[in-house]
């Protein structure tokens, strides 16, 4: 058993119950790093743990990442107990538990991977992420043959590579900070004809929220009403990404939208490698946002993209030229009742599309009577007003 070579500059090291604590903002190990313990790891986000058994060449800590030089034979794993993101500019998945997240980094070369803990817990978010997060789900492939993409019957919107050097940076963006944002907020521009809702991720990337419904499978958002309003130059500082990763199920598999209508999309799993992937677009990971479940499941699903370079803009397609005006939506949630049914047209003899369950925050898009207009998955829906609360 190697011994660990640790040189601590300048390091407050605590030994609690067993466990090598990390006080401080750097931490470094000279030559081979061998933790034969668990050792915590302090970031601004909160601790860390590097799990005993890990090997590294080096491991160098800051206020927000930990960076780790890695060889060929070594294993290095790192988990968080409160589910933090790992992203990681080594394109390595991470598991996301249901007590933990985890990341274990082996390479067949000598690397350096840099991991910077998200502020925002995985699969909590539509982002990322809620989040925000994104990044970090490694794009796999099969052995079987890759499909060739299907004609579709609906118009398809001119596909721009997102390679082609749109970028926060080239944007003029550092960081979330100089546009007085955090990881994880919900943003819509004040004074625009376009009254979309973004969720931010902490490399300046952002995504869309489709459609109201989709917005409404992220409660924990609190709704319409905690959107923060920006200007339009913050807005558009930060570049769209339709890139999502399922991880409620930690599905290693990245998918793209492909906007076939207004507040309707199609996703594709992006068929190709994480090596490949990141040659196409250096970006690629860091504009991965996690959604759950609900979300994956309301999208239908196209014949996969064989190239990232296929994946087309993402935004919300509007069926005319003219700029479509803003509706104002008022926010109301289901009280009274357990389910409340979801029916096709204003009366109880309309037909029965669903059911919303007691707390569910719905959009009113307009108002016949005693019934209110939903969105409800892909189709308009009518609700009865004694059993919403307005917000």
């Amino acid at each position: 058993m190697k011994q660990i070579k640790n040189k601590l500059f300048p390091v407050i090291a605590l030994l609690i119950g067993g466990v090598f604590l990390i006080g401080i903002n750097q931490a470094q190990a000279v030559g081979d790093a061998y933790f034969p313990q668990a050792t915590t790891v302090a970031l601004d986000v909160g601790n860390l743990t590097i799990l005993g058994g890990s090997d590294a060449d080096t491991v160098t800590t800051s206020n927000t990442q930990v960076t780790v030089t890695i060889s060929t034979g070594q294993t290095f794993t790192l988990e968080s107990s409160d589910r933090k993101l790992l992203l990681n500019d080594g394109t390595y998945s991470y598991d996301c538990l249901s007590d933990k997240s985890s990341i274990t980094i082996t390479t067949t070369t000598t690397k350096t991977v840099i991991i910077t803990p998200s502020a925002t817990a995985c699969g909590s978010s539509g982002a990322s992420g809620g989040g925000g997060g994104g990044g970090g789900g490694t794009v796999t492939s099969t052995s079987t043959p890759t499909p060739t993409l299907s004609p579709v019957t609906t118009p398809v919107p001119t596909s721009t590579p997102i390679s082609t050097g749109l970028t926060p940076i080239s944007r003029g963006f550092t960081n979330l900070a100089v546009l007085k944002l955090k990881e994880g907020d919900v943003i819509s521009a004040s004074g625009s004809s376009d009254p979309d809702v973004y969720i931010v991720n902490v490399w300046g990337y952002k995504r869309l929220f489709l459609n109201p419904a989709i917005f409404g499978f992220y409660g924990h958002l609190g709704g319409f009403s905690k959107v923060k309003t920006t200007v339009v130059s913050t807005r558009d500082t930060l570049v769209t990404s339709g890139l999502f990763r399922n991880c409620e199920t930690n599905d290693k598999k990245v998918y793209g939208v492909e906007t076939t209508g207004e507040d309707v999309g199609t996703l594709h799993w992006v068929n190709t490698t994480g090596e490949q992937a990141v040659k196409d677009d250096h970006d690629f990971f860091k504009k991965v946002f996690c959604i759950n479940t609900k979300e994956f499941s309301w999208y239908p699903k196209g014949a996969a993209y064989t190239s990232v370079n296929q994946i087309p803009d993402y935004s919300r397609k509007t069926t005319s030229s003219t700029p479509t005006p803003a509706v104002v939506i008022k926010q109301y949630k289901v009280v009274g009742t357990d389910q409340l049914n979801v029916r096709a047209s204003a009366g109880t003899s309309g037909a029965i599309l669903g059911k919303l369950p007691a707390g569910q925050i719905v959009g009113s898009l307009s108002q016949q009577g005693s019934w209110h207009k939903i969105k409800y998955q892909t189709k308009d829906g009518w609700v009865h007003g004694d059993y919403l609360k307005a917000l």
